[in-house]
């Protein structure tokens, strides 16, 4: 008999925090803050894993117009998509801000599903290829965009980071103990798979030190055979950290 995994509770949505709910089956995208509320509230996170950003960084789902100023909301970033079947699903989303040289991205997830994470930097054109992830914009006159992972970046590699906090238990990849005082304090009952796993990216992202800038990314989320019937859910959650790139 496989072990019982806890379900989660509701917590508010932070600014700037991305969080997020992976359900195989169910395929919906709950802008809710479940089994993470901590993520949000206990300041003791800050110092394993900054998840706040200065009012000129901000993390969209596809396409951010400077000229106009517009932009996706977070909340767009759908993954009704996710096909258990499949070895992947990629996801768009950006990061956008004004005057920040650089940034780090940070995840936070829960290891239910054993799904694996992989952020690419990406292109935008208006043109199909193939391969390339098609987002549809949430405006009077839609225009539809679409999404590569950039060969110029990065050898066209996903992004080089560091867990925080990883161990291998029974050939799974979970969090130890490490984190485990600044997410539940005192708190000893957590199950295994309620422990997040932190990551970072290993190198700063350009941005833009004077003007608006904005970097575009692709979200692999690899689903490793999980079983279509699987109907587990996860807490993803994204951050941009506001770093200093000297030249």
């Amino acid at each position: 008999m496989s072990e019982e995994r806890s379900e989660n509770q509701g917590g508010p949505v932070k600014k700037k925090i991305v969080p997020f709910a992976v359900t195989l089956g169910v395929l919906f995208l709950a802008l809710v803050l479940p089994v993470l509320s901590w993520f949000a509230t206990r300041k003791q996170l800050l110092a394993y894993a900054p998840v706040t950003s200065p009012e000129a960084l901000y993390i969209g789902a596809g396409h951010r117009d400077i000229e106009n100023g517009t932009f996706e909301d977070i909340r767009y970033l759908y993954f009704n998509g996710i096909n258990a079947g499949e070895e992947y699903s990629d996801y768009v989303f950006c990061v956008y801000g004004t005057a920040i040289s650089g940034f780090n991205i940070q995840l936070a997830f829960t290891t239910n599903n054993q799904f694996e994470y992989e952020i690419y930097r990406a292109v935008e054109s208006t043109e199909p290829s193939s391969g390339a992830v098609r987002y549809v914009t949430h405006d009077d006159s839609p225009a539809v965009y679409y999404y590569s992972i950039d060969p110029l970046q990065n050898s066209g590699d996903p992004l080089d980071g560091d867990f925080l906090n990883a161990t291998e238990v029974d050939g799974l990849t979970l969090a130890d103990s490490s984190r485990h005082a600044a997410a539940y304090g005192d708190y000893t009952h957590v199950n295994r798979f309620a422990e997040a796993l932190y990551w970072q990216t290993e190198n700063p992202i350009a941005g833009n030190s004077t003007s608006d800038f904005v970097v575009y990314f692709i979200l692999r989320v690899k689903t490793n055979g999980k079983a279509s019937n699987d109907r587990e859910t996860d807490v993803l959650c994204i951050s941009a950290k506001s770093v200093t790139i000297v030249d």
